[in-house]
């Protein structure tokens, strides 16, 4: 079998030499979880991998009695260490992954049987904990949590029973720092930030409207700052979708959305909303004015009359999740959850341009995935009501391409890397200075 070498390349950073960097290769197939060794080989994660204990973590002994302490509420039970260290100076850790294959991982195939996993990255002497459950494991979080007082980020990605490889950096949850991701054949390089990674932090502390005063950047416990590269004070900006899940969170985000989705509900009640997938098609939304409920109809009908002479059959309904039950509410915006990701392939697919529409402040009377990029500059208009996360997400990658929120892939406006037959993969730890 061919090797398909994964580069993880912690040599291009501005960190000092002496940092510690780590990675974390965890995934998903047929139901079973793996993790990636250091050599790339595949291993079903196991209960029994939870030997560290409680409140403790490799590396301790570099740190005074002050820093463990604050460190050790990190691990709240107990864990397995999964971590690959990386190189700090050339050659870059190379793993391969062609040793995900169906010998080493049973059942792996494509599309849904694909193994789906992430590549977390960790700098500085906490490591991230994982620990495996008779069903599923406890991941590390970007709130408080198991976890969260790592300074990490992570890809995306998925690779099959093919060599297809399928990857993206991201920032739906969180921003550490940049990590970028490249491969061949037929790569494009993403995920590499214009601006420098304290620049980015600033900026989202500063978002304007309902994001003041929310709890958006995470500082390093003071107590423990030897375990982190110098100067550095933040170990995230919390997204939006991260920060309304919280259920301590009761700010300005949770009701944005509502006067927009309201204006456009009562639109929608003479003026129907056509939506049209790349997958699934053309489905016409009409607001019924005696429910409130956005209904959709399989098939195109910009007007009311051709709707009503047509008389197409309910295909299915976009309601609300409590307290509101009839209209999608801004939760459902932010998070892309309950009606906007749920039922079938159509109701799917709809619901991530409604999703989609909102959240870049442009709803209308057509969503067309299929247009692809061409409108991304009419995108987070001014005055208007859109995911400023988001809008500074996109601006601070230098090609404009971002997952600031779930649905982000809506009219190609995301960082993927699609490699069919994958020969090389690479994952670049960015600066933290510059």
């Amino acid at each position: 079998m061919t090797a398909v070498p994964l580069t993880l390349d912690a040599t291009q950073t501005d960190l000092a030499a002496d940092v510690e960097v780590y990675a974390y290769i965890v995934g998903l197939v047929a139901g079973v979880y793996y993790r990636l060794d250091a050599s790339g080989v595949p291993h079903a994660m196991s209960q029994a991998d939870n030997t560290q204990a409680a409140g403790s973590f490799p590396g301790s002994g570099e740190l005074d009695a002050a820093a463990v302490a604050a460190l050790a509420s990190n691990y709240p039970t107990v864990w397995a260490d999964y971590s690959i260290p990386l190189s700090r100076t050339a050659p870059a850790t190379q793993l391969d992954l062609s040793k995900i294959n169906t010998s080493t991982v049973p059942g792996l195939g494509t599309g849904t049987s694909a193994f789906s996993g992430r590549i977390y990255i960790s700098v500085g002497v906490p490591r991230l904990p994982f620990t495996p459950q008779a069903a599923g494991y406890a991941a590390p979080v970007p709130y408080p949590g198991p976890g969260s007082q790592c300074l990490f980020d992570w890809v995306e990605f998925s690779y099959d029973s093919e060599g297809n490889f399928n990857g993206n950096t991201t920032q739906v949850d969180q921003f550490g720092f940049g990590l970028s991701l490249d491969g061949a054949p037929g790569g494009s390089l993403q995920g590499v930030l214009g601006i420098a990674r304290e620049t980015l932090l600033t900026n989202v502390q500063n978002l304007p409207g309902p994001f003041v005063g929310a709890p958006t950047l995470i500082a390093a416990n003071p107590a423990a700052a030897a375990a982190y590269p110098a100067n550095v004070v933040t170990l995230r900006a919390q997204s939006p979708k991260t920060l309304t899940a919280l259920p301590t969170y009761s700010g300005a985000l949770t009701d944005y959305f509502n006067a927009t989705i309201s204006t456009w509900y009562d639109n929608w009640k003479t003026t129907p909303l056509v939506v049209n997938d790349r997958a699934t098609g053309y489905y016409t939304g009409v607001v019924d004015p005696g429910t409130g409920v956005l209904n959709f109809y399989q098939g195109q009908y910009p007007t009311l009359a051709e709707w009503k002479a047509a008389a197409p059959a309910l295909a299915f309904a976009l309601t609300g999740a409590a307290p509101s039950t009839v209209q999608v509410g801004s939760l459902d915006v932010w998070q892309c959850d309950n009606a906007l990701a749920s039922g079938g392939a159509a109701q799917l697919n709809v619901g991530k341009n409604v999703a989609a529409a909102f959240t870049r402040g442009v709803p209308g009377y057509l969503f067309d995935d299929s247009i692809g990029p061409s409108a991304a500059g009419t995108y987070y208009p001014v005055g208007g009501t859109w995911n400023a996360w988001a809008a500074q997400m996109h601006a601070a990658n230098r090609n404009g391409l971002a997952y600031g929120f779930p649905y982000d892939d809506v009219c190609e406006q995301s960082p993927t890397v699609q490699l069919n037959g994958a020969t090389q993969v690479s994952v670049v730890l960015g600066k933290f200075y510059s």
